[in-house]
């Protein structure tokens, strides 16, 4: 990316993700300097928790480590980890934005990843911060830890404190990008789902965690009542979305993810019978269409055209019951499933479109102006191409003479 703007700006970018790690390291190549604002203990977002990308099924970790590391290593991008934007106000030439540093109990500075916390701690809330961050640090949960102070004890380089307070900073900036991403929306006001009675009926996310290779069950496929391999699993979409009690959007990534879901629970378990339980298909990036006819054409993955009415335990608790309508055949059925996992309750950080001249309120990220420009999934609902080529958008707009 080149632009015939000679000015070095300063630029501050919210959201770590895939989008924000674009933004800033598009403007760092030319020249600018950014404060890159994240929420989270390290950078990656939501992306950081993925098992496999579609449509080339490569690891998640690989491309998205080799960028993290680019933009720790490079001394115009100011990182502010666990860290949120209070407030956000325009000024003349620019905006000021007060950020606050949420308290961290072990210093990333001093911690040498040496473990001796997490050996020492009963509640085992002594942890990696993740497990490919680099530099790699533990972290310590405070809302979860008791009061026995073993790891302060054992810390060879004092990197652990418990008395530490948040701190506020502001910063100007020439011009904004919000790149805050999404979170999932609980899906416990919508009973029909079944979500937290039972735990097989999974988000999409949750469930992703569950069968990472690189997670606790090493991309084992299996039940967490009782960690039996499930005989069947059911990919239910748009739980939640598409529907005005809750998130009246399409989230757009699910169907992929579905797709990509339930195509490695079969390679690693042929015998599961998967079935999708979609709405309509949105495989509209390049290629998707020909992954998604995988499922068609050998890997035993079943489409059902249909919109689930109830989703509930059994009495016994060995397995739930799913009753839905199959909207081809026009004919109700109930049947039973070992697994549920939900798809569709995403929604950006930024709770509500700005308008001119007003301050919403953020979801967990404090306050924007109408004038910041957005990437990602504030944006609209995007996948991580997607996402990627929203943010090289955003970055130019950001360093020409106007937005």
């Amino acid at each position: 990316m080149q632009t015939t703007d000679k000015k070095t700006k300063t630029v501050l970018v919210v959201g770590g993700g895939v989008a924000g790690i674009s933004a800033a390291l598009d403007l760092a190549g030319n020249g600018h300097r950014v404060h890159l604002v994240e929420r989270g203990y390290d950078l990656g977002g939501q992306v950081a928790k993925l098992d496999k990308f579609y449509p080339t099924d490569h690891c998640a970790f690989c491309p998205l480590w080799t960028e993290i590391r680019r933009c720790k290593e490079d001394e115009a991008i100011a990182i502010h980890p666990l860290s949120r934007v209070e407030t956000l106000e325009q000024q003349p030439g620019g905006y000021r934005a007060v950020v606050v540093q949420s308290a961290c109990v072990v210093d990333p500075s001093l911690c040498i990843n040496c473990g001796r916390c997490e050996t020492a701690c009963p509640k085992s809330v002594a942890k990696p911060i993740w497990e490919h961050a680099y530099p790699p640090v533990h972290v310590i949960d405070g809302n979860r830890c008791g009061d026995c102070r073993a790891c302060v004890e054992v810390c060879p380089t004092k990197a652990i404190a418990f008395d530490r307070e948040e701190q506020r900073v502001a910063l100007d900036a020439d011009e904004v990008i919000w790149a805050a991403g999404f979170d999932e929306v609980s899906l416990a006001p919508m009973k029909e789902y079944g979500w937290g009675t039972h735990p097989d009926i999974l988000t999409s996310l949750e469930f992703e965690a569950w069968k990472a290779e690189a997670g606790d069950n090493q991309g084992k496929i299996i039940r967490r009542s009782d960690g039996a391999v499930p005989r069947s699993i059911l990919f239910v979409q748009c739980a939640g979305a598409r529907d005005l009690r809750l998130l009246p959007h399409c989230s757009a990534v699910c169907c992929m993810h579905a797709l990509k879901q339930a195509q490695w629970v079969k390679r690693r378990h042929p015998d599961i019978d998967c079935v999708i339980l979609y709405t309509d298909l949105r495989t509209v990036g390049r290629d998707y269409y020909e992954y998604a006819l995988r499922d068609f054409n050998g890997n035993g993955v079943r489409l059902v055209r249909g919109r689930s009415s109830l989703i509930t335990p059994l009495p016994d608790g060995n397995g739930i019951a799913v009753k839905y309508e199959d909207t081809i055949t026009g004919k109700r059925e109930i049947r039973q499933f070992d697994m549920v996992v939900l798809n569709g309750n995403l929604q950006s950080s930024l709770a509500s479109k700005p308008a001119p001249g007003a301050r919403p309120e953020l979801s967990g990220e404090g306050f924007v102006t109408a004038a910041a420009v957005s990437c990602g999934f504030v944006m609209e609902p995007a996948d991580v191409t997607e996402s990627a080529i929203q943010a090289a958008s955003a970055a130019l707009r950001t360093i020409t003479d106007k937005n």
